[in-house]
């Protein structure tokens, strides 16, 4: 099989008007069928047709299929940021959505806690609160003391359910990010958690691909039991300017029972820093499914303004005294954001990777016109659905798009 193309395909993306504003119920007058139509015949480069089809280039025909849920579905607790989602599908053909909530201003401001809704895949833009948040923060040390994020939920008929959670605390210092890897488990089928391990894969050693952090992962289990993992795994931090800058790979780790975990002696894919321009920093929040004996991964791609290079010029950054994170915006905007790129792998180990090529364009004046990230894609028979985030962490809410399960085979 040749596993990855060499070259580039014309990608068809159609953005769909937003469904439901947050808090409606009922069918979205703008919804439509998620077989229904996937470009314009008079679609061309870069334009939109008048069906508001949109082609560019890319490696998959994802279609874009509008906002899913926004800030403030949940009411207060997600007034700011809906973020991260984990999707399962349930026994009685729901999905149920697992989701990262904020009220303050992300990432570091406000209460965060980890929500979950569900929905009928019939209807995808109408979502149904789960009452009660799954996980929140927890006072009583410094590893979670602002909260919780980026869940990763892993059903199991023959025994707990797994939750993989980031937290939000204040051990590290102001200008880093605090993120490290809990699990909680569930014993009534994913509506009420208890924290089994606050850091279930503790930081690497001074030196290695994750002594600075570790965050959001991927889970998949073997049909012989074994579980493997794919993670966000911070090295270090480097100085642009007055900003602290994460060197971020994807780490990897099995385990027999999904709660003890071997890590791998080097990153399953390493961050190209300063090899490429735009300098790439981050590969953050993996998401890796199998289908018919091959992974597929999808990762968050963070890339610096074309021709930065890291220097140790002005003050620190402190997120304390920016409380409406105007400055970072400041700081930042020149930055090229976060953007989805694929890879494959026969093995799970050895990884091709169509570096440098997203899998969906930005969308002008929509919820993702600066960024995507946080990708999490469910087999749904003929099609893979893509549940991702928009600008600003979430802040703008949860995007839906949908793929044609047969182009992963092109």
């Amino acid at each position: 099989m040749n596993l990855m193309r060499a070259t580039i395909m014309t990608c068809v993306v159609i953005w769909l008007s937003p469904g439901l504003a947050a808090g409606q119920s009922g069918k979205s007058p703008d919804y439509v069928p998620l077989t229904g139509p996937t470009a314009s015949p008079n679609a061309t480069n870069g334009t939109a047709s008048a069906t508001g089809a949109v082609v560019t280039t890319g490696l998959q025909h994802w279609v874009k299929r509008g906002v899913i849920l926004r800030p403030g579905f949940a009411g207060p607790q997600s007034a700011k940021l809906v973020s991260s989602p984990s999707v399962v599908k349930l026994k009685n053909g729901r999905l149920r959505m697992y989701f990262w909530a904020a009220d303050g201003v992300p990432p570091w401001h406000g209460r965060h806690v980890i929500l979950a809704a569900e929905a009928d895949p019939a209807n995808p833009f109408v979502w149904t609160l789960v009452s009660g948040p799954m996980l929140g923060p927890d006072t009583s040390g410094n590893i979670r003391d602002r909260g919780v994020g980026f869940p990763y939920v892993l059903a199991r008929d023959d025994g707990p359910w797994l939750m993989y959670y980031g937290t939000w605390g204040s051990w590290a210092p102001a200008d880093e990010v605090s993120n490290r890897t809990g699990l909680a488990l569930s014993d009534d089928q994913g509506l009420t958690w208890r924290v089994a391990k606050e850091t279930v894969l503790p930081l690497g050693k001074p030196g290695s691909y994750d002594a600075g952090l570790t965050g959001s992962v991927s889970v998949l289990r073997e049909p012989g039991g074994l579980y493997r993992m794919w993670y966000t795994a911070g090295e270090r931090y480097v100085r642009f300017g007055e900003r602290n800058r994460g060197i971020v790979h994807v780490g990897a780790a099995t385990s027999r029972d999904g709660i003890d975990w071997q890590k791998a002696a080097k990153p399953a894919i390493a961050a190209r820093v300063d090899a490429v321009d735009p300098y790439e920093a981050v590969l953050g929040k993996p998401n890796v499914i199998k289908i018919d004996g091959v992974y597929h991964l999808w990762v968050s791609v963070y890339s610096m303004p074309p021709g930065a290079r890291p220097s140790g010029n002005g003050e620190s950054y402190h997120r304390d005294n920016d409380a409406d994170r105007s400055h970072w915006q400041q700081i930042t905007r020149q930055e090229l954001g976060y953007h989805i790129e694929y890879a494959r792998s026969i093995d799970g180990v050895t990884w091709q990777r169509q570096a440098g090529q997203p899998v969906m364009t930005l969308t002008p004046g929509e919820f993702d016109s600066k960024n995507q990230s946080y990708p999490m894609v469910v087999d749904m028979g003929t099609q893979l659905w893509m549940f991702y985030v928009g600008n600003e962490f979430g802040s703008t809410g949860i995007g839906l798009a949908t793929l044609d399960k047969s182009e992963l085979n092109r």
